[in-house]
């Protein structure tokens, strides 16, 4: 009896161990695959040859912001690695974000509920008979390309505007502000339910706009594409949004800074003075926050001081902070209250 118990229970334990060692090799294939991919796969904006052209995009900033006087790679170093990166909490909480952020986001992604491709399908019967095809092949591609990257500017202009408008949505994207310094590591600084909501508004978009494309152009248009991503995208995330969390107060000019978003425009927005709260929410085009009234034109020299949220969080770069706070402030935020409603106060969506 005390034999068979015991064989049963060596069996039971063996098949857990197994059932854990396979779900671990899982987990570290998908992480080494995502992980090679971020940073080898032609169509990722982290690829080594975009981050090389992202590097020249910024030696090129410094220099300008040295009047031409050249720079030294002592001098490039000290701007793409200052102390403060690794040397304070807000800098680590950044460099951790990355490093998790790359490894898992396709886990992230992968609870997405739909697709720009399944909407489209749904979509499209809805459209009626396409038009004939009146744009040679090579424009209607141009033109394909050039309209679904403003979809995708316009997507994350949406996404970004209800971060901050909508109380509990906020509080997830508060991880995002939460950084004191910026640098291209804050890009990573996302909370997972942040990732998820704007990969599946992003698809929403995508999709209608696509299902249009086929309709207004009468035969389905592919993009110009690198791997999968659209080409004025890749561009523009490889020479400019790699920029926008750059601590250098970069502008483009009163000419260009008007309808492109620089680092100055970005650092607006992370700015914790009440005057920049929901500012700049683009990602690199300014039309949309011309047309939404959140447009903050940033002035030649440096106007913002401090970057964070000063809610009164005791630890805002701890574990806690970054992962499950979110959900307790946010399950508070949807609950019916008692008494008069607490309204947000002018600026992010915080309550007062």
């Amino acid at each position: 009896m005390d034999a068979s118990w015991l064989a049963d229970w060596t069996a039971r334990a063996s098949e857990a161990l197994a059932a854990l060692a396979h779900a671990v090799t899982g987990f570290a294939g998908a992480s080494a695959t995502r992980l090679a991919a971020t940073f080898l796969a032609p169509g990722s904006t982290m690829s080594l040859p975009a981050l090389l052209l992202s590097l020249a995009a910024f030696a090129v900033a410094v220099a300008h912001r040295r009047r031409g006087r050249g720079v030294s790679w002592r001098v490039l170093r000290r701007v793409l690695l200052p102390r403060r990166l690794f040397g304070t909490p807000s800098g680590r909480t950044d460099a951790w974000f990355a490093l998790t952020g790359i490894t898992i986001t396709g886990v992230a992604i992968g609870w997405t509920l739909v697709s720009a491709e399944f909407v489209r399908a749904e979509l499209q019967p809805w459209l009626g008979t396409p038009l004939h095809p009146w744009l040679p092949g090579w424009l209607a591609v141009a033109f394909a390309t050039l309209v679904l990257f403003v979809a995708y500017e316009f997507a994350y202009f949406i996404d970004h505007w209800l971060m901050h408008r909508v109380p509990w949505l906020w509080h997830f994207h508060k991880v995002h502000h939460q950084a004191e310094s910026l640098s291209l590591l804050t890009n990573f600084r996302v909370h997972p339910v942040d990732t998820i909501l704007f990969a599946n508004i992003l698809a929403l978009f995508l999709g209608c706009t696509q299902a249009v494309l086929v309709v207004v152009l009468g035969h389905a248009a592919t993009p110009l594409t690198i791997g999968g991503t659209n080409l004025i995208a890749l561009t523009v995330a490889t020479l400019l949004t790699h920029l926008q969390h750059s601590h250098l107060w970069i502008t483009f000019g009163p000419r260009w800074g008007r309808w492109l978003l620089a680092p100055a425009h970005h650092q607006i927005h992370h700015s914790d003075d009440p005057r920049h709260h929901n500012r700049n929410m683009g990602d690199v085009l300014a039309v949309f926050d011309h047309l939404f009234g959140t447009f903050w034109m940033p002035s030649a020299d440096r106007e913002v001081r401090r970057f964070g949220v000063d809610d009164g969080t005791p630890d805002p770069h701890g574990l806690r902070a970054a992962l499950l706070d979110p959900f307790i402030a946010s399950a508070r935020a949807l609950a019916p209250t008692r008494g008069p409603r607490r309204t947000r106060a002018p600026g992010r969506a915080t309550t007062a």
